[in-house]
Order: structure tokens, then sequence, then C-alpha cells
């Protein structure tokens, strides 16, 4: 539909977004002339502002009032932000953005906390953290210890430590039979990471030789996914009630359906989840299928080298500032790429 603007009617429209996400009121002609088109005449704004009305851009809620912008108007203002680099920090801010990031985090939780709070802080914003690392520990290798009463213990050493050590029942303990089916085991299961296994099918998995090693590989592949269950997806959830202190949320039917959403850490995740990995930045303006009315979301996945690691999201109204959202989301994937692979250096000392 952009392609449809002349440059001078994009630049009114984007004008009357930053009034209007500024003021949350209509914006008149006069509002956009004298603080972005002196040049131009206000009737001239006008005529325009009736045609981007006609265009499906802009509404006018009374007759006497100005324009309000519409989704459309907010995804081609997000679209020049993307375009342009608008929407860089302060110096102010990097500098606190910073100084948030100074102590030493020791866990990836801690991290993920901080980077929440901090977006949150810095926008205004209710933020999310959704951390996926314990999907990207790889496994090293599985051995299996005999105990007795027709026992085993499970231990799986990962490029993290170990992670799981479980009892599991075994047809036979005896040496011989235990050493194969841990050969049988690596195999399979070392070299790949806990995420790559999830949902895994044995059967393509195994050949004729495993046929008497089945039941130990069901009992070791539900060690590792109960150990995802656990320490699978790790949400964080920031300044939930922010979003109550702008005007849009102040029904209360709106307001408990938005707490609602993010009270549910399998709700925040799906908002976070099923972009592209090379999109640097999604936007999803309106409801869609968020769950949320009246609210766009911002969302950023964030990597170490080639891996996505995270990913940060800000929930806000249709108005929200997008320079500055986009602009912290941006920052904040260097600052954490500093931490993150710092942290990983660590662990390789």
């Amino acid at each position: 539909m952009s392609k449809e603007l002349s440059e001078r009617k994009k630049k009114i429209l984007h004008a009357l977004v930053d009034v209007y996400i500024a003021t949350g009121q209509p914006v008149s002609s006069a509002d956009i002339q004298k603080g972005y088109m002196p040049e131009v005449s206000s009737a001239t704004i006008r005529a325009e502002l009736s045609a981007l009305e006609a265009l499906g851009y802009v509404d006018q809620p009374h007759t006497s009032a100005g324009r309000v912008p519409l989704k459309p108007a907010y995804q081609l203002y997000v679209g020049n932000i993307e375009h342009t680099g608008e929407g860089a920090l302060t110096d102010a801010e990097t500098a606190f953005i910073r100084s948030r990031f100074a102590d030493k985090l020791s866990e990836v939780r801690d991290i993920s906390k901080r980077a929440a709070e901090i977006i949150s802080d810095v926008t205004n914003y209710t933020s999310f953290f959704v951390s996926n690392r314990g999907g990207s520990v790889m496994i090293d290798e599985i051995k299996l210890v005999p105990l007795k009463g027709g026992t085993a213990l499970v231990l799986i050493v990962t490029d993290g430590g170990i992670i799981a050590d479980k009892t599991i029942e075994v047809a036979d303990v005896q040496h011989e039979y235990l050493d194969t089916a841990t050969r049988m085991l690596n195999n399979v299961f070392a070299g790949r990471t806990i995420g790559e296994l999830e949902g895994m099918d044995l059967d393509r998995e195994l050949n004729a030789e495993s046929d008497g090693f089945r039941e130990i590989f069901d009992a070791v592949l539900a060690v590792i996914q109960t150990y995802m269950a656990e320490h699978g997806d790790d949400v964080v959830v920031e300044g939930a009630l922010k979003m109550l202190d702008y005007p849009e949320y102040n029904n209360v039917e709106d307001a408990k359906n938005f707490l609602a959403v993010i009270s549910d850490h399998d709700s925040v995740s799906e908002l976070l989840a099923g972009d592209e990995d090379s999109i640097e930045f999604s936007v999803r303006i309106g409801k869609e299928d968020s769950g949320v009315d009246k609210c766009a979301i911002i969302t950023a996945a964030y990597k170490v080298g080639d891996e996505v690691v995270g990913r940060a999201g800000v929930i806000g109204p249709e108005r929200m500032d997008y320079k500055k959202v986009i602009g912290v989301l941006d920052y904040m994937k260097k600052a954490l790429g500093t931490v993150l692979d710092d942290k990983d250096n660590d662990n390789e000392e």
C-alpha cells in the first residue's frame, strides 16, 4: 500500500504518528505544519490527510477533531525507522545500559532477568526475555553405571557439566551388556545438542542390532526430555503493570485480558516465537494472534555467533515509542552479545 503514497504524504504520515505517540491526542494539520512542515500550507496538509484517510492510513474520530493513525500508518512508520536507522539512544541511555551489565552475572537466568529489567526501565513498557540455552547444551558422553536390583545409574555429561544422574531399570546389569548399551547410546546421542534430541524418532535412529536395547534408549531419551521440560525456555517478564499506565488500557476488561496473557509463560513464549532468525526485528501491531488487543509487540532474536540464545520483546500500546524501543533492542543486541561471549569464555577456562 505504501507504493501509492507520494513523499509528501509519507512525511505527513510520519509527522502525524510522531505527534500522536507523544500526545495520545488526535493530530491537526496545524500541529504537523508547525512542528514538521512550515513550508506547506495548512490547507494542503488537510487535503493530504483527507486522502490518507480515504486510503485507510488515518481516522478522524470526530468531524471537528484531528486524525489518529491506524495500523497501516504504524507499519509504514516502523518500516521507515528500520530503513533509516532512526532510534539511536542518547549517551545517557547507553551509559545506563552498560552500567547495569557491569556486575558479573553467573547464570543465564541472571542475564535474562537483568536484560528484561533494563529494557523495561529504558522504554517504560512491559518487557519479556526468553532464553533457550538449555536446548543448546551439547551431549559429550553418556555413561551407565550398574547398581543393585536391576537398575543402572545414567550419567549424561555435557559441555556444561553433568546435567542428569537418574536411575533406570535395565534387563541385564552385567558389564558386557551395559558396555554395549553405552557404546550404542553414544553413537546416537553424543555430539548432539539437547534441542536436537527433542522429539527424536528413535525408530529411524536405531538398527536391528539395537533391538535388545530399546528399553534403555527409551529410558535415556525420557531423562533428556524431562530435563528439557524443566530447563527449556526460561521466561522473564518485567514491568507487567506498566501497560496499565496508558489510557488505552484503562478499560477493566482490556487490563484483565492483558494481565492474563503475560502471566502465562507459555503465552509469552508464543509471543516471541515463530519468526525467522534472520529477521532483525519483528513488529506486530494490533491484536493479530497475540490475544492482546490495542497493542504493539516488537521482538528481537539475540545470538552468540550463529546460535540464537534468546528472544527479547516489548509490549506496549499501538502508539508506543517505536524509535526508542527499536533503539533499545538494537543496542541490547551488542551488550548481550558481549556479556554472553564473556560467560562462554569463562566456562572454557
